[in-house]
């Protein structure tokens, strides 16, 4: 019983340790994003009678009609095939609308979509936090950046294209703060999907600090909660 009651107490232990490991870690990412620089309530993006399609059919039955406001925070949920990417897509100006149109306001986005394509794969960690580095903040700061990410110097010569998922979305969050000032709404797509736990907590912390308009994809309602999203479209 002796032996048994020590077993236990050694796995409490080591579970206790391993949360404040990772507890040290999320309070060491300092995501330090600045505030949108539009008021609330800026009407961002207006659709009117907005449809597409790729070959002769419409995607959608009904064409849109909604506005998106300046920091408010939207889910878009929807059957496979229903046009989801594909409204984020005309949203951010990827696509053009084959019937209606969107009104927008003057303002700055991100879009990060599944598969990373704002990163290059041939790049390693360090040469992307370079590229990103446009404003440009001193070599030593961005190095800083990558450290307090978790990118320390050991894999900086990593190349993004051997990054895993969780590895991916940290690079992007030390984007948006080499970025300085932030974009006006960041737009995600299932940004939860290749994540584990520890990093969909990362990424719910970075986005809780984030003060702009957000847009996003998931079926995935905890972690919808936990961003305070308060709109939704269902496709």
């Amino acid at each position: 019983m002796k032996d048994v009651h020590a077993e236990k107490i050694g796995g409490i232990s080591e579970d206790l340790s391993k949360l404040r490991r990772e507890f040290s870690q999320l309070q060491q990412m300092k995501f330090n994003f600045d505030d949108s620089a539009l008021h609330q309530g800026k009407i961002l993006l207006d659709l009117k009678e907005l449809n597409f399609k790729y070959t002769h059919d419409f995607l959608w039955n009904e064409n849109l009609n909604f506005q998106i406001l300046s920091g408010e925070r939207w889910a878009i949920k929807g059957n496979n095939a229903s046009g989801k990417s594909t409204l984020v897509k005309l949203l951010v100006g990827i696509l053009k609308p084959s019937k209606g149109n969107i009104e927008k306001a003057d303002f700055k986005s991100i879009y990060l979509d599944q598969n990373y394509s704002v990163l290059n794969e041939n790049f390693n960690v360090l040469e992307q936090a370079e590229y990103f580095n446009q404003t440009p903040i001193p070599n030593h700061e961005l190095k800083t950046i990558l450290t307090r990410f978790l990118f320390r110097k050991e894999i900086w010569d990593k190349k993004v294209a051997s990054l895993s998922g969780g590895e991916r979305m940290r690079l992007l969050l030390t984007y948006l703060s080499i970025m300085g000032k932030a974009p006006d709404l960041i737009v995600l797509d299932e940004p939860t999907n290749n994540l584990d736990l520890e990093n969909v907590e990362i990424l719910t912390s970075a986005l809780q600090d984030y003060r702009g308009s957000l847009l996003v994809i998931s079926h995935d309602q905890e972690f919808l909660k936990d961003l305070n999203v308060g709109k939704e479209i269902f496709l």
